[in-house]
């Protein structure tokens, strides 16, 4: 870790020093101390100028001798000039500061170059370590001292600091020097051995040498069940064709951690014949540190369809009756997966009622004795291990090849048979194979390293692929710890964590979240993370990380003193709520997490009382990320107390109550997120962004005001929600870069601010809400094409069009994306020919529309179709069959005869295009009976 050690510390002298404006620019600061200087010395001269007058010379002697004790301005005047006389200490601070810099840059050039022979490992760890510690404990200095110059109210308090940091930077200069000549020391010794070894025709190698080898092409395994046919088959029949007993049955698969039990219940899960056969399937993952409300929660929303935040008005009771209600007289399937203990089935079993019409459970747990009692006394169906034939094809599969030479297809054998048949340990190691260079001795020495029996065969491969990660990646991939378990990250949020964390390697002319988003990529392609979601262009949108992969995180991570996981009293950088008690451990705040950088508390359970956070963020001063969620007790007590954490650069906070957003100046700023319907700021404060100078994304749940720049701000890409009555042409050509942009409507009765949305030449995605009271927007004069050529995702939220004023909106020339919601009035729509030319992904909520009219030459490239609560709507037009790029129909709350066109148009272009990767999917389908709705499988 002393790489990611290193490469923050350079991250803290870049933001804080070397900025185009930086917040401590030092030439000021001397400026500053030499004015304060000899107006200080004009003071003390005048004072012994007075004594002169009216003492006797021998007095005035004793005067002069006592001035260092003399007080208040006096004492301070002489303090300054004491100081001052140290100007030249002073002035040299800049110099040390870039010669720290290049210093570092050096070290971390060497380290990057560096292989860890496995004679040396232990020599070289131990040196890592002492870089990590050094590197970790000089930012923390320096810091320090940044926060006391920031928070300084006169320049006596800045010169000290200045005097100090300029004796850290030269302790910080021989310690660097002398960890980079004992890092060239063990190469250089390495090398000669490497180099007499090889005269006698041996080699020095390692596992770990082919860490700066490692091929960058990605994986291609998919991600697809190999094997285990027969018990496939087994649950399908238990699921389906045992219908003699009508009565709920809960089917148990259990085996092992990482041999595959969720892989092959997700395929039962999606298969046609089951997606067909029950009513309510909902799916729901555990883990060991389950939460019943959030449990069922997640029930609810599959077999509801509600949204999250409309079922957290309730509570637990109300909530498993709410389920228990939807599932009654229903045929549903239910998938718990990774349940490690009988309480949590007891938990949630009884809202699952029995009414004898075939309803099925289907469990995975690592235990047997919670199958057995979740089973009632029928066996669990025990996950097999892969045979010999079985486990090739996996490896063949994740090489994305089945032939290899001779040589690389033994080595490859005796691989997959020292894994015995566990999935997760094969896909592993083919992955870091797959990427290794085809050397007859790397190869070797990756099988040698794979020994023991089945569970320390994964153990030892899954540290194996850790260790064998680029020094860039280690820090990337520990930080999964700080995340919950089974826990969805959203890849967004996740770039800009570790943007703002530091321990990226700065690339010049290249975004730091673009640099991430390449390293995340690399963690994917190595199969040490899995993506769970993707987006309508193939785009990660939502990844995790498995069970024993995130357990080796923890472990990891505090041995290198990164993370503290659950209140520990042990130092660390990252403090993260992984328990329920973590609130409450943090109540009495140890000394030891003074100094942390990050705090990472998102359980919505918690409530924030003015006290708590007053307290808990008053103590952690070097804080640099800030993600909080829950209930705030005051609406303005929470951002009060960020003020003085001069080093923040990402703050995150969600709440369901009101909130008024206060902010403060913060020089290093990169994302500040402020999420919740209730969240208010007025323009007296949004105008301190113009003094966050690397602020790229500002988004605040509720509408603000913000008035124009004095200067341009190229960083800013990302706004929202801005009231549209500041949407000005002076706004917006001062930020250049802009491509993301959410307006807020609600309070202007003008649309002439729409034309000013020319002025955003970078613009790629816009988002219009609450136009619904106000006079039309000007779509029709609006010269779309030509206006906004950078356009690919467009939405209206709550808004008030015509169906005919998406026709100009048709000829964006690179729209992807076009989202209506609740936002067109009328009750036909009719495309055009010649527009949505690109466009691939279309979702629609609307309650009036009945009638539509299109063919499929007006949706080209469509891929996706999401039709949501739109009520009236007859059919999906017939054309949509001859869309041979669909791969993709969702359909929710809509008529049975919508749902019924989607069936037809799959069948056609089956039929007539031979296409059978389009896929239907609905929930909540409404038929119409009596004249009322109805939903499917539930009574009139």
């Amino acid at each position: 870790m002393a790489y990611a050690a290193v490469t923050s510390l350079m991250e803290t002298l870049s933001l804080n020093f070397f900025q185009s404006q930086p917040p401590f620019p030092l030439d000021d600061l001397a400026a500053q101390i030499r004015d304060d200087a000899n107006q200080n010395l004009g003071l003390l001269q005048q004072i012994i100028l007075e004594a002169e007058m009216r003492w006797t010379k021998q007095r005035l002697l004793r005067i002069k001798a006592c001035l260092p004790r003399l007080h208040r301005k006096q004492q301070l005047a002489w303090d300054t000039i004491l100081l001052t006389s140290r100007l030249r200490e002073v002035a040299q601070v800049k110099q040390k500061v870039v010669s720290l810099h290049q210093n570092l840059g050096l070290l971390q050039q060497s380290l990057e170059k560096s292989e860890i022979p496995y004679d040396y490992a232990r020599v070289m760890k131990d040196l890592e370590a002492q870089m990590r510690d050094a590197s970790f404990k000089l930012e923390e200095r320096i810091e320090m001292e940044l926060s006391s110059i920031y928070l300084a109210k006169d320049s006596l308090h800045i010169t000290a600091c200045l005097l100090r940091l300029h004796e850290i930077f030269n302790e910080a200069e021989k310690q660097t020097d002398y960890h980079r000549n004992e890092l060239i020391r063990i190469q250089t010794e390495y090398q000669q051995l490497a180099k007499a070894a090889s005269s006698q025709n041996q080699r020095l190698t390692d596992v770990s040498l082919l860490v700066s080898n490692i091929s960058k092409k990605a994986s291609k395994f998919d991600g697809g069940m190999v094997g285990c046919e027969k018990l496939f088959e087994k649950i399908l029949d238990q699921l389906l064709t045992q219908q003699t007993t009508k009565g709920r049955q809960v089917v148990s698969i259990v085996g092992m951690g990482g041999i595959g039990k969720t892989t092959l219940a997700r395929r039962v899960y999606e298969d046609p014949s089951v997606t067909s056969h029950f009513d309510k399937p909902a799916w729901v993952t555990v883990s060991q540190a389950y939460n019943v409300e959030q449990m069922l929660l997640c029930f609810l929303s599959c077999v509801t369809g509600a949204s999250r935040d409309e079922l957290h008005k309730q509570n637990q009771d109300e909530l498993a009756e709410r389920l228990r209600k939807h599932l009654k007289e229903q045929r549903y399937l239910i998938v718990m997966d990774d349940i490690w203990s009988t309480t949590a089935w007891d938990s949630v079993q009884r809202c699952f009622p029995d009414d004898n019409n075939g309803s099925r459970i289907l469990l995975t747990s690592r235990l047997k004795e919670v199958g057995e009692y979740a089973s009632s006394g029928n066996s669990p169906l025990n996950m097999p291990f892969l045979d010999d034939d079985e486990s090739w094809n996996l490896y063949c599969k994740v090489f994305g090849k089945p032939e290899f030479l001779l040589v690389f297809e033994q080595i490859g054998r005796d691989v997959v048979k020292k894994c015995k048949g566990l999935p997760l340990a094969i896909t592993i190691v083919a992955s870091l194979l797959s990427k290794t260079e085809e050397d007859e001795e790397k190869w070797k020495n990756v099988a040698k390293s794979v020994m023991g029996g089945s569970s320390d065969v994964c153990s030892r491969i899954l540290y194996l692929s850790y260790n064998q990660l680029p020094h860039h990646l280690k820090a990337c991939f520990l930080y999964f710890g700080v995340f919950q378990e089974d826990y969805e990250i959203p890849v967004k949020k996740l770039i800009r964590l570790w943007a703002a964390e530091g321990f990226l390697r700065a690339v010049k002319h290249v975004n730091l979240e673009k640099v991430a988003m390449e390293c995340l990529q690399d963690l994917v392609d190595r199969s040490l993370v899995i993506v769970s979601k993707k987006s309508y262009n193939g785009k990660m949108k939502r990844i995790r990380i498995h069970d024993l992969l995130r357990d080796l995180c923890l472990r990891e991570a505090r041995l290198e003193n990164l993370l503290n996981v659950n209140g520990v009293k042990k130092h660390c950088h990252w403090l993260s709520d992984t328990s329920r008690y973590f609130y409450y451990d943090l109540r009495f705040l140890d000394e030891c997490f003074h100094k942390s950088h990050s705090l990472y508390v998102t359980r919505l359970y918690y409530f924030w009382n003015k006290e708590d956070v007053n307290y808990l963020i008053s103590h952690l001063k070097l804080l640099r990320v800030v993600d909080i969620s829950g209930r705030f007790s005051h609406k303005d007590m929470a951002l009060n107390v960020l003020e003085n954490l001069v080093h923040l650069r990402y703050l995150a906070l969600s709440t369901d109550e009101t909130f008024h957003v206060k902010l403060f100046e913060h020089w290093n700023m990169q994302s500040l997120i402020v999420s919740g319907d209730g969240v208010t700021l007025n323009s007296s404060e949004a105008y301190k962004i113009w003094r966050m100078p690397l602020l790229r994304n500002f988004c605040i749940g509720g509408n603000f005001s913000l008035e124009s720049p004095l200067v341009v701000h190229r960083n800013l890409e990302n706004i929202s929600w801005l009231d549209s009555k500041l949407c000005t042409k002076d706004l917006f050509t001062m930020l250049p870069n802009l491509k993301k942009l959410g307006v807020d409507g609600r309070y202007n009765d003008n649309n002439d601010w729409f034309y000013n949305v020319v002025h955003l030449g970078q613009l790629e995605t816009l988002s219009i809400r609450s136009w619904g009271y106000l006079e039309d927007i000007p779509l029709s004069r609006f010269l779309w094409a030509t206006s906004l050529p950078n356009l690919k995702k467009l939405s209206f939220l709550k808004s008030n069009l015509e169906w005919s004023e998406l026709s100009p909106i048709s000829m964006l020339p690179n729209l992807e994306v076009l989202k209506l919601i609740d936002s067109c009035r009328g009750i036909m729509w009719e495309t055009n020919d010649g527009g949505f030319r690109r466009l691939k992904r279309l979702v629609i909520k609307c309650r009036r529309l009945r009638f539509w009219n299109a063919v499929g030459d007006h949706f080209p490239v469509l891929k996706c179709l999401e039709l949501h609560e739109d009520y009236w709507l007859e059919e999906i037009p017939h054309g949509f069959a001859d869309i041979i790029t669909l791969t993709l129909i969702k359909l929710s709350y809509c008529r049975n005869s919508v749902l019924a066109s989607a069936k037809w148009i799959q069948e056609e272009q089956n039929n007539n295009y031979g296409n059978d990767a389009l896929l239907v999917r609905s929930e909540n389908i409404y038929k119409t009976s009596s004249g009322k709705y109805v939903a499917l499988g539930e009574r009139e």
